[in-house]
């Protein structure tokens, strides 16, 4: 598997804004990355103590992220992972999570599923938390773009991120687990892929710009991984 490498200070990458990246656009959204963090302790973090390490959202335009606690933070929640939808202002969002052991140098699985009602959390094919926003959190297209690594830069991830894909609907379970397992790549309504073998995305042209981060290779992971189609 190839994957782009974050140093925890500055590096990331950034897609352009783009309707096809938002909740709004059909009531619906999935995110699914492979995430690797090579610390508990990340360098720059905000709030209580955590990074945001893929997401979308800027002052007064947020709308959705992905969110690790670092190991010290002052809510007590070590190695939590998050994904949260939000309303514009910020401020008011709702999370599902997983909280469970993390070791430095390990490759998770994470998806996260916006299905009009629920926000989901699944951990390396298993389906891990499920909060209700609908009624309650009302999100809005912005202009703000999707950037890995980090959300608005006002902190950022150390590790490294690979098979980034995004659905414009709400995948299934079973989608998820065969996603992870690597024995299916759920196509319809796929509008992002990012591979990382040429930097670009293979699936709707929202082509993502490599900040100072590093290109990588992980052939263990790569063997994982080798049922996957291509598209």
């Amino acid at each position: 598997m190839n994957y782009v490498q974050f140093e925890g200070n500055a590096s990331y990458c950034e897609v352009p804004d783009s309707p096809a990246l938002s909740v709004a656009t059909s009531g619906s959204l999935s995110i699914a990355a492979w995430m690797r963090p090579d610390t508990l302790d990340f360098p720059v973090v905000e709030g209580s103590g955590y990074v945001h390490w893929l997401g979308k959202g800027q002052t007064g335009r947020q709308e959705w992220t992905f969110r690790m606690y670092s190991q010290g933070n002052s809510e007590n929640r070590a190695n939590r992972i998050s994904f949260y939808v939000f309303h514009p202002d910020g401020g008011q969002g709702i999370g599902a999570y997983v909280q469970e052991p993390v070791s430095p140098g390990e490759w998770i699985h994470l998806v996260g599923v916006v299905d009009g009602a629920l926000v989901h959390i699944y951990k390396n094919g298993d389906h891990k938390n499920a909060q209700e926003y609908g009624g309650k959190i009302a999100p809005v297209h912005g202009s703000a773009p999707v950037r890995f690594g980090t959300r608005d830069f006002h902190s950022f991830f150390q590790g490294a991120l690979g098979e980034i894909r995004i659905w414009q609907r709400a995948i299934s379970a079973d989608e998820v687990m065969a996603l992870h397992e690597g024995s299916s790549v759920p196509d319809t309504d796929l509008v992002a892929e990012y591979l990382f073998d040429l930097g670009q995305d293979s699936a709707g042209g929202h082509d993502a710009v490599v900040k100072g981060a590093l290109w990588g290779s992980d052939p263990a992971r790569a063997m994982m991984t080798s049922g996957f189609p291509s598209l």
